[in-house]
């Protein structure tokens, strides 16, 4: 015997399943997420100071390294990286995967006004 006619047979199994497998994809389809792209969120925070006149080797005297003495005690830092150019600095600030990004930011911004009294006036 061939499946076709043991297929024919069992016209309500046939119909049963095709029924479950319908039903079941359309469950699926309403479960899926509806945004083109994922949500992402990335565990980096970028802090950039400029404004001032002095030299590279100043800015990573008085701007950079206390920046980034003061960011890297926040909870969950994995890596900070800096560039530091004459008159501005970048500090990239990453975090352990699965860190709560809002709390952090809110904790990098705290500690940057922390240290902001102590760097060079007129910085943005």
């Amino acid at each position: 015997m061939k499946l076709f006619d043991i297929l024919s047979r069992q016209q309500r199994l046939v119909y049963l399943l095709v029924a479950l497998l319908s039903v079941a994809g359309i469950w699926t389809a309403l479960r899926l997420p509806s945004a083109i792209y994922p949500e992402l969120q990335f565990s980096r925070i970028t802090v950039v100071v400029q404004g001032s006149t002095f030299g590279a080797r100043q800015v990573v005297f008085s701007i950079t390294r206390p920046l980034e003495e003061a960011v890297s005690v926040v909870p969950g830092v994995l890596r900070v990286r800096s560039h530091s150019i004459r008159g501005a600095a970048e500090i990239a600030v990453t975090f352990v995967p699965g860190t709560n990004m809002d709390q952090s930011l809110q904790l990098v911004r705290a500690r940057v006004s922390q240290v902001q009294s102590a760097l060079p006036p007129n910085l943005i």
